[in-house]
């Protein structure tokens, strides 16, 4: 019997139209009508898949998340790493998907940092998923865990989040400064204890709230 070619996601149609819509007009679509007459899709084709333009916006930059994990994840000499080193890997994997989009990123991070309502929910997203690569055991993970709480793991969420913004926007040749700020962040993150992260009350704010964010994921 021949082997079944595995069915593409029709989400990632959604998600290259969109990316085609800023590249072609150089600013975000402001409504869901605006893409699906660029695209000339049926609105409901759209809503099939996604519940508003926003959830489709996360999608987009889960993705990159998505895709630098499974590949860390497939590479078996890593899980023999310092965890250190393993978190630079995906920072590196993070900025390697992201690059053949840089213009794509370039504009969609410049207007979503006007939004600060967009930026909180989209880490809170981010957080809330359960990517093994920004995963983190620790005694302090022991005691919260049924909590669902686990500050270090957020440290390196929002850290490699950190990265993606600063690659979106870094003007340097050939992104030198990405590269610099990886890897002098990464050595300061890792000279922090899970004791300094427990002193930041919005940390674990934000992490209540994460566990009961039915959030987008793309598994």
């Amino acid at each position: 019997m021949a082997k079944q070619k595995k069915k593409k996601d029709p989400r990632i149609e959604l998600v290259s139209i969109y990316k085609k819509f800023v590249n072609k007009n150089g600013t975000l679509p402001e409504s869901v009508k605006e893409l699906a007459h660029f695209a000339d899709m049926d609105y409901t084709k759209f809503r099939t898949h996604f519940k508003s333009l926003e959830e489709l916006e996360i999608a987009i930059i889960l993705w990159y998340f998505s895709c630098a994990d499974t590949l860390l994840q497939a590479d078996k000499e890593s899980q023999n790493w310092e965890q250190k080193d393993r978190h630079a890997a995906f920072l590196y994997l993070l900025v390697e998907q992201a690059t053949g989009d840089a213009l794509f990123l370039s504009a969609f991070v410049d207007e979503k940092r006007k939004s600060p309502s967009f930026m909180s929910r989209f880490a809170m997203t981010l957080n809330a998923q359960k990517f093994s690569s920004l995963h983190h055991e620790s005694k302090t993970f022991e005691m919260l865990g049924p909590l669902s709480i686990n500050p270090k793991k957020a440290a390196l969420t929002n850290h490699a989040l950190s990265v993606l913004w600063f690659f979106a926007i870094d003007q340097s040749q050939e992104k030198q400064d990405t590269d610099a700020f990886i890897e002098k962040t990464t050595d300061l993150l890792f000279k922090l204890t899970d004791t300094s992260m427990l002193t930041s009350m919005f940390d674990l704010g934000k992490f209540m709230v994460t566990r009961k964010n039915n959030a987008f994921s793309w598994n």
